[in-house]
């Protein structure tokens, strides 16, 4: 049965206008991610030439620079929201520079290994660094723009309609342009395609500042921190939730499974099922298929709870990663049924934790009198980063361990490519649903949870 209605007021509906802004931010974010966890360790290993290991340790260093920046940012993004600088403001702000620092990842006007490497290393840290700023905000903004708990599944189901949208054009996009340059420029070709997609992702990202210029205010109790205390806030914004500790390790091991996946997925088309022509297909299909899948993942919480959906989605995931390794390596239409499947279960994913963490907020606020939001969401991103960085690096360490080299593909190399896009995200996929199988946090909490800051808030006037 459905559960009873999350809030003891109503807030009033957000508009069509402010959640289609508030979506339209993702397709940004979304389309820059993917970029890097689709094709950016293959361009350090197959277009650059760096070694697997060391091509999967830049990368590691690049996201755990990423998740440590993150606390430190959205401490800093909350300061400034309380002196005036709404979140709408500094993601505009800090559009053009992450469209700029993208478009650098992707170029290297170096030859030789160490000058190669390094560039590699200084630009993903600058794009990482600017993606911080801009996401930051944005991440926050669910628990600014309603209380409501389906509201907030509806946000979130825009959000990752938009950001599959963002990713699919990634997916079908980048491998055109890079085409288009010939077989003799690759390097040129993804010089070129990082420029268009991050020039069109800040233009999108000011788009959606302006369409947020007007969210509401940071409640009066949400006192700001020192600058200092984004790291030292970690462990007493967990330590009393225990919602958020089941999110947070719902995240790393999500983000570990799926970037596994993603980052393998290219290897997966080229060398084992040995159809490059479907490499876009492949790439596309598990994004395509979230589209479709995110609207209805938000009906069924709605009919039954998010904790429900969730549960449903990842037992999809885990059947159609299971498929994919059985699948055998000639039948590669089979393996890509095998994707969509996965990805229509992975569609519940963002929907539902996206609007998960948004009640969290609440229910740490009602319990510790302090709200802490963009600090959460900021704790979140660091556990995010920090597991995809760990992803990277396991996915560089196998290929290496299979002595993967792109010349010549090794049966050891082929079994390290196939445990990286099916066994292990299948593994890790079945974990999530012990992890999220007993979250406490349903819709009779999140309201009481409600009551008690309202209650707090008329006590002390606020």
């Amino acid at each position: 049965m459905p559960e009873p209605s999350t809030n003891p007021a109503a807030p009033p509906s957000i508009g069509l206008g402010q959640r289609m802004g508030y979506g339209i931010g993702d397709f940004a974010f979304v389309a820059l991610w993917q970029a890097c966890a689709l094709f950016l360790l293959y361009f350090y290993t197959d277009v650059l030439g760096l070694p697997p290991m060391l091509a999967g340790l830049i990368y590691l260093v690049g996201m755990a620079w990423d998740a440590v920046s993150d606390p430190i940012v959205s401490t800093w993004s909350e300061r400034r929201a309380h002196r005036g600088a709404g979140y709408g403001r500094q993601i505009r702000v800090a559009a053009l520079p992450a469209g700029i620092a993208f478009a650098l990842v992707f170029t290297n006007p170096f030859n030789d290994m160490f000058a190669m490497a390094g560039w590699a290393l200084f630009t993903h840290l600058l794009f990482r660094t600017a993606f911080t700023f801009a996401s930051m905000p944005y991440n926050a903004l669910p628990a600014r723009l309603t209380t409501d708990g389906d509201e907030r599944s509806a946000l979130s189901a825009v959000r990752v309609i938009f950001a599959a949208l963002g990713g699919l054009m990634t997916a079908i996009l980048l491998p055109i342009l890079v085409a288009g340059a010939g077989e003799d420029a690759v390097r040129t070709g993804h010089a070129v395609a990082a420029i268009v997609l991050g020039a069109l992702s800040a233009l999108v990202l000011v788009i959606c500042a302006m369409t947020m210029r007007k969210a509401p205010p940071l409640p009066a109790d949400a006192k700001p921190l020192k600058g200092t205390a984004g790291l030292a806030g970690l462990w007493s914004a967990t330590r009393d939730n225990r919602p958020l500790q089941g999110l947070l390790t719902l995240m790393a091991l999500a983000t570990v499974g799926y970037g596994l996946f993603t980052q393998s997925l290219i290897y997966l088309v080229n060398h084992v099922l040995v159809r490059p022509d479907l490499e876009m297909v492949a790439i596309a299909t598990p994004v395509l298929v979230i589209i479709l899948a995110a609207p209805v993942w938000m009906m069924i919480a709605a009919r039954t709870s998010k904790r429900n959906a969730l549960i449903g989605g990842l037992a999809m995931a885990a059947t159609g990663y299971i498929i994919l390794a059985l699948t055998p390596s000639s039948q590669a239409i089979m393996a890509i049924v095998a994707i969509a499947v996965s990805g229509v279960g992975n569609a519940a994913i963002p929907v539902m934790f996206w609007s998960m963490l948004a009640d969290v907020v609440d229910f740490g606020h009602a319990k510790s009198g302090r709200r802490v939001e963009t600090r959460i969401f900021g704790l979140t991103t660091f556990v995010q980063k920090a597991a995809a960085g760990l992803a990277a690096l396991c996915a560089g360490g196998m290929l290496a361990l299979g002595q993967y080299t792109p010349e010549a593909i090794s049966p050891d190399a082929l079994t390290a490519i196939r445990a990286l896009s099916s066994w292990l995200p299948a593994v890790l996929t079945l974990a999530m649903i012990g992890v999220i199988w007993r979250y406490p946090l349903d819709r009779s909490a999140h309201h009481d949870a409600l009551e008690r800051i309202a209650a707090a808030t008329t006590r002390t006037g606020g």
